[in-house]
C-alpha cells in the first residue's frame, strides 16, 4: 500500500503538481528521498558517442545492408544472439521485426539506448550495442553487443563498452550496469572483465541463445566500482 502511495505521489510530482510538492514536503523526508532517487535518472537516449577508432550512433535505414553484411549474417555471431532467423535483409524486417518503422522510431523515447556501431577510418557499421531494460528505481540498465567476427580481437569492443559505461554513470546516473554471457562465449566474457565489470555468479542451464541453453555467466559493475578505478587511475 505504500508503495501505491508513493506511485501516485511521484506522477503527480512529475505532473507539476506544486500544491502536493508542498504538501509532500510537511509530512517528511521519507517520500522525498525516495522522489529524490528516481529523478536523479536522467535518460537522454543515444546520442552520439565517440572514441579513439569508433562512432556509436543512432541507426538509420541505410544501415540495414551493412551492419546485416558486416555482422548479423555471421553465423558465428547470430548463434549467441537470441535475434530470430536473418539469412536476408528482408528477414532482418520481417522477421526479426528491425529497422521498421517502429523500430527505427522507438529513439523517440529518452530511455532508447540502441547503438550503430561505426569505424571512424572507414565509416563500415559493424555491430550494435544495446543498453536494454533500463529500471529507474533500482538505477541500472543491461548491456548487450555484437560486431562482426572481422574486428574481433581488436579491442573495438572493449572500446565502445569502456565509452559507454562512462555515459550511462556520468551522465545518465545509472547506478549499476549489468551483462551476461554463454559460458561457451567466453570471448563475450573478457570485454566485461577488461571493463571493470566484476563476476557475480554463473546460473546453471538459464541461457537461451540460438545455438542452445547454456550456463548464464553474470557481471556487474556499480557506479561506486567505477569511479573508485577513476579515482585509482588519477591517484596511480
Amino acid at each position: 500500500m505504500r508503495e501505491l502511495l508513493y506511485f501516485a505521489v511521484y506522477n503527480q510530482l512529475r505532473a507539476g503538481d506544486f500544491a502536493l510538492q508542498h504538501f509532500v514536503k510537511l509530512l517528511g523526508s521519507q517520500i522525498f528521498s525516495w522522489e529524490d532517487s528516481v529523478l536523479t535518472i536522467t535518460h537522454k537516449g543515444s546520442v552520439v558517442l565517440e572514441t579513439e577508432r569508433l562512432i556509436l550512433r543512432r541507426f538509420t535505414i541505410d544501415d540495414l545492408e551493412p551492419v546485416f553484411n558486416n555482422c548479423w549474417s555471421k553465423s558465428e555471431v547470430w548463434q549467441w544472439t537470441n535475434y530470430k532467423p536473418m539469412k536476408t535483409t528482408e528477414d532482418v524486417v520481417k522477421t526479426a521485426e528491425m529497422f521498421t518503422e517502429e523500430w527505427l522510431g522507438a529513439y523517440s523515447r529518452p530511455n532508447r539506448y540502441s547503438w550503430a556501431i561505426q569505424m571512424k577510418a572507414s565509416g563500415d557499421v559493424i555491430g550494435r550495442f544495446f543498453g536494454m531494460h533500463p529500471e529507474d528505481r533500482l538505477k541500472q540498465i543491461e548491456l548487450a553487443y555484437e560486431i562482426g567476427p572481422d574486428w574481433w580481437n581488436q579491442g573495438y569492443m572493449t572500446e565502445a563498452v569502456k565509452r559507454v559505461l562512462d555515459y550511462f554513470f556520468r551522465e545518465i546516473g545509472f547506478n549499476r550496469v549489468y551483462a551476461y554471457h554463454a559460458h561457451e562465449n567466453p570471448a563475450s566474457g573478457r570485454v566485461m572483465q577488461k571493463c571493470g565489470m566484476l563476476y557475480e555468479g554463473t546460473m546453471r542451464q538459464a541461457c537461451l541463445c540460438n545455438r542452445g541453453i547454456f550456463d548464464k555467466v553474470n557481471y556487474a559493475i556499480l557506479a561506486e566500482d567505477y569511479f573508485g578505478r577513476q579515482k585509482m587511475g588519477k591517484d596511480g
